[in-house]
């Protein structure tokens, strides 16, 4: 079965389309997806918005970064 590139999440009226990233399992899309959603005011960079949901993904993983 093939994955689709992205998912969809409805929020306050919106769609959004959160493209996941190669090696993501269908959960991970979900989960970042929601923070990308959850702090979209809060980070107005897009770029880094996306880095920091990745980032925020691993550290759960218990990957640990120096930023």
């Amino acid at each position: 079965m093939t994955q689709i590139d992205y998912i969809t999440l409805y929020h306050s009226g919106i769609i959004h389309l959160i493209h996941r990233e190669p090696f993501e399992t269908n959960m991970d899309v979900y989960k970042r997806g929601w923070f990308i959603i959850n702090n979209k005011e809060r980070v107005p960079d897009a770029m880094k918005l996306q880095s920091l949901s990745l980032i925020e993904i691993y550290k759960n993983k218990g990957m640990v970064f120096d930023i």
